[in-house]
């Protein structure tokens, strides 16, 4: 999704062809949704595949983590 802006609400759905940790992410950490915290890029770690990663935090716990977003559909979003 275009336009995420650091603030707003998602949340999301892992792919079937996601990695075992963008899935247990979701399903553990993000029962409630997420807060963009950064806004979907070129991540400077490596392994980062080549691919734009979204920095988040949950709403519910203290997870804050990044996550590909070729790994997720973002189900619902709140624009703030």
């Amino acid at each position: 999704m275009k336009g995420l802006k650091i603030g707003d609400t998602i949340t999301l759905k892992a792919l079937g062809s996601a990695t075992k940790r963008t899935k247990n992410r979701i399903h553990n950490r993000g029962k409630s949704g997420f807060k963009v915290r950064k806004a979907p890029q070129r991540a400077k770690f490596t392994d980062n595949r080549g691919v734009e990663w979204i920095q988040l935090d949950a709403i519910d716990n203290d997870w804050s983590g990044w996550l590909p977003m070729d790994e997720i559909e973002i189900t619902s979003a709140t624009i703030k």
